[in-house]
Order: C-alpha cells, then structure tokens, then sequence
C-alpha cells in the first residue's frame, strides 16, 4: 500500500498532472477540453494553494503520486475564494493568456457557466466536500479507500457534521463505491454538458455523508 499522508507544497506538480490525467471520468482531460492550465487554475488551485491542511496525496519518497484527496471543511469559503479567483482567471482568459483553447472547449465553458441545476440541498448538513482520483493503472488496490478515510477522520476530529461529493452517472465505478461506503444521494438532474464528448445527456449528481 502507498504511504498516505497530507499534501506538502513540492507535491504541487505531480497533483496537478494527475488531476488533468484522471479529469475526464478516469481519463485525460482532453477528452472534453483542451485548456490544461485553465482548467487547473480553475479546478486545483484552491485546493493545492489554500487548504492544502485537507489535502491527502498516496505518495513516494521519490515524488510520484499514485492518488489524491482534494478536501474542503467549509464549501462556503471555497466558494467566497472561488468568486474572487475567478476575477483573475477572466483577465488572463481576455488577455489571451490561455492559448489554444478550440471551439468545442469555448463552447464547454460557456455551456458550465450557465449551468443550472435544482434547488440546493441543505449545505449546513453537509458542509465538507471533496475530490478524488487515483492513477489509472492503480485503481482497485484500496487507495481511494484510504485516502478518504484519511479524511473522513479528520473531519470528525473537527467536528464536522457532514461532507458530500459531485459525481455523474458516467462514473460507474465511483458511484456504487459511494454508495457502499454510506453516501446517499442528495440530488440529481440531467445535463446535456458533456454530450460532445459522450454522445448523449448524463445524470449530474451530488452525494452527502453525515458524520
């Protein structure tokens, strides 16, 4: 088993690359979206830059990262954090800071920016969330077990009442394992979002744990 411990600021690369490698239900990000650094400004940053306290990587002496566990103790400072670093990444997305960027990505974020779902459940039942991914030729072997446990852990040392997760019925291999550790579903609504990249509408899920 690969040590688990918490993130250190040397990991920052290697999370990242896995993050992007493990983006699009398991696979590379560029299967649905072709700007790397955007999306990772967008996605990880918060997590490997200011709560890297609830980060948990499955790592190497050596560097190499086999998992990670991208936690947040309160989703309304992530929130109130996002708002702000979104200001940013429109400058440098006008300034033409993030090249290459195809039609079919413009479309990707235009589409998630209008993104609408259902009424939001009660996020002080549920005030943790996470992400999760392990390397894909290590999937299986326990890792993702126990980097959340790892954090599950933690958020009951702190006293936190609850945690949830966003998934999607093309995660068919996340979705029963959530389910089997005791995560119910909080909500779902169906998207057309990602039907450029999977041919066809998917479920947009969102699980809870009270703890």
């Amino acid at each position: 088993m690969w040590p688990i411990r918490l993130y250190q600021p040397a990991d920052r690369s290697a999370v990242r690359q896995l993050c992007a490698d493990a983006a699009f239900f398991g696979e590379p990000l560029e299967k649905f979206f072709d700007g790397r650094e955007l999306f990772l400004d967008y996605f990880a940053t918060y997590y490997t830059d200011v709560a890297g306290d609830h980060l948990w990587v499955a790592a190497e002496d050596n560097g190499s990262i086999a998992g990670y566990l991208m936690g947040c103790p309160d989703t309304y400072a992530h929130d109130r954090w996002l708002a702000q670093h979104l200001r940013q990444l429109k400058r440098k997305f006008l300034t033409l800071h993030y090249r290459g960027l195809t039609p079919r990505t413009l479309r990707l974020i235009w589409g998630y920016w209008h993104l609408r779902g259902p009424a939001l459940f009660d996020l002080s039942l549920y005030p943790a969330h996470f992400h999760i991914n392990t390397r894909s030729d290590l999937r299986g072997h326990g890792i993702g077990t126990a980097l959340l446990q790892k954090y599950l852990n933690q958020l009951k040392d702190e006293k936190i009442c609850g945690v949830h997760l966003e998934t999607t019925s093309e995660n068919k291999i996340a979705v029963p394992w959530y389910e089997k550790l005791g995560f119910e579903l909080l909500l779902s609504w169906s998207s057309d979002l990602y039907r450029a990249s999977v041919g066809h509408s998917i479920d947009l899920l969102v699980y809870g744990l009270k703890l």
